[in-house]
């Protein structure tokens, strides 16, 4: 698992400036959900962008098993780069890759942070999605803290 972490950022006053976690797979919805993210955290907040993978098999051969593992992290970084398009400000963004289901991972990581809230786009796939259960509707019964799910299609955000 490759983490990086570190404090919170402090505002010039010493207030605490707000920890927002993220879930982001590179996808619209998710560059969308780093937007409304952004601006809930304001100029001086941190988000911690996370990309979650799913565990690579053991079972692979080691020159296979290192491959797959190295196509995985290049694949996050590929999203991360993205970001810098994604048009969020001046807020800090920390990216991490973390290997795990989805829901667990970000919850693991906001405890950690002691976030704010977490942030994750919704695809709009309807109701067979929802009774399979989505990494949305999994944060929503399991994590401790509120969670802000962004709609598929949601306009961009106003500015003040």
């Amino acid at each position: 698992m490759f983490t990086q972490t570190r404090p919170a950022a402090r505002h010039s006053r010493g207030v605490i400036a707000p920890v927002i976690v993220v879930g982001y797979d590179g996808l619209e919805e998710s560059r969308r959900a780093v937007q409304v993210a952004a601006q809930r955290a304001g100029p001086q907040g941190t988000l911690v962008v996370v990309y979650v993978t799913e565990p690579v098999s053991r079972m692979m051969r080691k020159p296979y098993y290192d491959h797959a593992v190295a196509v995985t992290r290049m694949t996050a970084q590929r999203s991360f780069d993205r970001l810098a398009t994604a048009g969020v400000g001046d807020v800090t963004i920390e990216p991490q890759i973390i290997v795990g289901s989805p829901a667990d991972a970000l919850i693991r990581v906001a405890q950690a942070r002691d976030a704010r809230e977490i942030v994750v786009g919704s695809r709009g796939l309807g109701r067979l999605r929802s009774v399979l259960g989505s990494v949305s509707h999994r944060l929503l019964e399991r994590a401790d803290r509120p969670v802000v799910v962004v709609p598929a299609g949601q306009p961009r955000l106003l500015t003040a």
